[in-house]
């Protein structure tokens, strides 16, 4: 994978889920951001929760990152206590000027990609993504949109970049429920890969709902950011 690329890993802090050891190959050429993001306790002023909390964070934070150190990734820390958990994560991505955010996620294997297509300037950050993620793995990718000319110009983009035709699958969407039938097919893949949410563009496919989906999968996910 390029070395263009910044991901942010947020890990919600404590007891927090660790980096798929199936993810740590195609992280390899990447730069990552761990964030651990504490929750503060109900009523806990972030100062107080720091001064209590901070050894043990610090040193859980430590050990999820160890495995990326270990496959030398060049990876960096922060940690944050915040009841806004979102917050937290926007605003470190935008002042570590981050490419893309992993949720971490449950998987064992990493054989499909699910990825979203939107709009045409995320579509463009998208499959620079995937391509660079096939290129680290052996797995398929099935490209999902509601315009067969869409899927047909990312199969091309990404056969241009090197990846074999065989690798990548289309699935047009003709259901009135494009949310729904996004998070059916979602769970027959081991990853997902989707635009950022961006509120001021008419989008017909799945921008709305990238982050929401996210969250209702037990799988990793990357969100592509767009530009700040």
């Amino acid at each position: 994978m390029s070395t263009s690329y910044r991901v942010l890993i947020p890990f919600d802090l404590p007891d927090a889920d660790p980096v798929p050891s199936m993810l740590i190959k195609p992280l390899a050429t990447t730069e990552v951001v761990a964030l651990g993001q504490y929750k503060l306790p109900e009523q806990t002023p972030p100062g107080a929760a720091r001064e209590q909390f901070e050894g043990d964070a610090r040193d859980e934070l430590a050990d999820l990152v160890r495995p990326l150190e270990r496959a030398e990734v060049p990876t960096r820390t922060r940690l944050v206590f915040s009841s806004d958990r979102q917050e937290a994560i926007n605003r470190v991505a935008r002042e570590d000027g981050c490419d893309a955010i992993l949720t971490t996620g449950e998987a064992d294997t990493l054989d499909r990609l699910f990825v979203a297509l939107g709009g045409k300037p995320d579509r463009d950050r998208i499959l620079s993504f995937v391509a660079d993620l096939l290129a680290a793995t052996d797995a398929s990718v099935t490209l999902f949109h509601t315009s067969e000319e869409t899927l047909t110009n990312a199969t091309d983009r990404l056969v241009e970049r090197g990846i074999d035709p065989d690798r990548a699958y289309q699935h047009l969407s003709e259901s009135s429920d494009v949310g729904q039938r996004v998070v059916e097919l979602e769970t027959e893949c081991d990853l997902l890969v989707v635009g950022e949410p961006d509120p001021s563009r008419d989008v017909r496919v799945l921008e709305p709902r990238s982050t929401e989906m996210t969250l209702d999968t037990d799988d990793p996910a990357f969100v592509i950011r767009g530009p700040d």
